[in-house]
């Protein structure tokens, strides 16, 4: 399918690409994190040029970019592929995403003022407004970037401009997820209320009970991998295949 990109695309975060290789990032990077380009996909010059209608050197710009947050693996000669998603992956992903949040959660709680809950009581509200998606459904985009917005107010007060890009970048890993889960998972495996444990999370946050909200936080980021790591369990041999040629195994 042609997906023909434009300097007048929006950017993961919303805002316009200024460029085309910053508009050709943006789409690569979002067909991945929702799971069009499935893990291991081989991403071949010419076929990614001929799907997005962009030249050379914005592929090359886009996909170093992608690189360098881990969305895209480079193998030496053997050229790109998206990059795997593994046990061991989602485990650090997880574990890495607790340390950096729970200790920015915990740090806006002591000192967010009351513009900090204003943006944390807007972004619920419209997070809430829409069903969780089992799949990479038509409201699919808008979801993610309210779930994004959601996640980045309850530690938008930390103080600290790393924790909240780290974060940002690990959200993204987690998001990918979503895709495996919905993919490969019996549907008897998917029952969980994930709006109940954002309203938990909320609730415990605007209240400024730190021990029950990074308990509510740990919980939500838990069982999202006990999902994820099912879902790698049902994965076909073919995409297990595609993991072990990457990491070399």
């Amino acid at each position: 399918m042609k997906r023909t990109v434009s300097a007048h695309a929006l950017t993961v975060s919303g805002t316009q690409a200024r460029t085309v290789a910053e508009a050709a990032y943006a789409c690569l990077r979002r067909d991945i994190v929702w799971g069009r380009l499935a893990p291991g996909t081989q991403l071949k010059s010419d076929e990614l040029r001929l799907a997005y209608g962009i030249g050379i050197s914005p592929l090359r710009e886009a996909l170093s970019r992608l690189v360098s947050e881990r969305l895209v693996t480079s193998i030496g000669q053997r050229g790109f592929r998206v990059a795997p998603l593994t046990p061991e992956d989602v485990n650090d992903v997880t574990e890495t995403r607790l340390v950096i949040e729970k200790h920015a959660l915990a740090r806006s709680i002591d000192v967010g003022d009351l513009e900090w809950e204003r943006e944390i009581v807007s972004s619920y509200h419209v997070l809430s407004r829409g069903p969780f998606p089992l799949g990479v459904e038509p409201d699919l985009e808008t979801w993610i970037n309210f779930h994004r917005q959601f996640h980045m107010a309850i530690i938008g007060a930390c103080g600290s401009r790393w924790q909240v890009e780290l974060a940002s970048l690990l959200f993204d890993q987690a998001e990918r997820y979503r895709a495996v889960r919905a993919s490969h998972v019996p549907g008897q495996q998917l029952k969980r209320d994930v709006n109940a444990e954002h309203e938990e999370i909320y609730r415990a946050t605007l209240a400024r009970d730190k021990v029950r909200a990074l308990t509510a936080l740990e919980h939500h980021y838990r069982t999202t991998a006990e999902h994820v790591l099912a879902a790698l369990r049902h994965a076909p041999d073919t995409t297990k295949r595609a993991q072990q040629a990457i990491s070399g195994a």
